[in-house]
């Protein structure tokens, strides 16, 4: 068989955390997946969008920060902590607001997204992924052995039905 087919260690995309190799997606650390390349259907890549609870956290936030810095003039240890604290939730949600992903799509409602740091990486992790399902698909090169396949013996009734056996 031919060293280009998917079948052999085929490296499409390595970042250290997430590998395409031949049939498997690899995800490490702290998740130790694995993924088969031939149940998915395909995938998609984004940044999430804000939904109505990010939005209700952010409205909170700014008014638990509009209370912290007015309540400072009389309790200033109160107004600094509410502050700080609602400054903090407000930053961890527009943090969070917009985390790229790699979304892995089975043909079901059990698709599963692959968080990535940038969406240029999610987008090479993407493009990999197409590439290799692209490869697993692809007819065999010219010359390669094609194996005949098993058909039954029309004369034999006892291989054409296998409820019965010749023992």
């Amino acid at each position: 068989m031919d060293g280009d087919s998917p079948d052999t260690a085929t490296l499409y995309y390595d970042d250290g955390s997430i590998s395409v190799v031949g049939r498997m997606i690899n995800v490490g650390r702290p998740y130790n997946q694995t993924y088969n390349l031939a149940s998915i259907v395909g995938t998609a890549y984004g940044s999430e969008s804000a939904g109505l609870g990010q939005i209700l956290w952010c409205v909170i936030s700014a008014f638990g920060i509009l209370f912290g810095v007015v309540s400072i003039r009389n309790m200033p240890v109160f107004g600094v902590t509410i502050a700080c604290m609602s400054a903090a939730v407000l930053w961890k949600i527009v943090k969070g607001s917009s985390r790229p992903y790699v979304e892995l799509k089975f043909g079901g409602l059990n698709n599963q997204l692959l968080y990535m740091k940038k969406l240029s990486h999610a987008a090479q992790l993407a493009d990999a992924i197409n590439m290799a399902i692209q490869d697993m698909h692809t007819p065999p090169e010219p010359g390669q052995p094609v194996y005949n396949p098993i058909f039954p013996d029309p004369a034999d009734p006892v291989s054409r039905n296998p409820i019965f056996s010749r023992n």
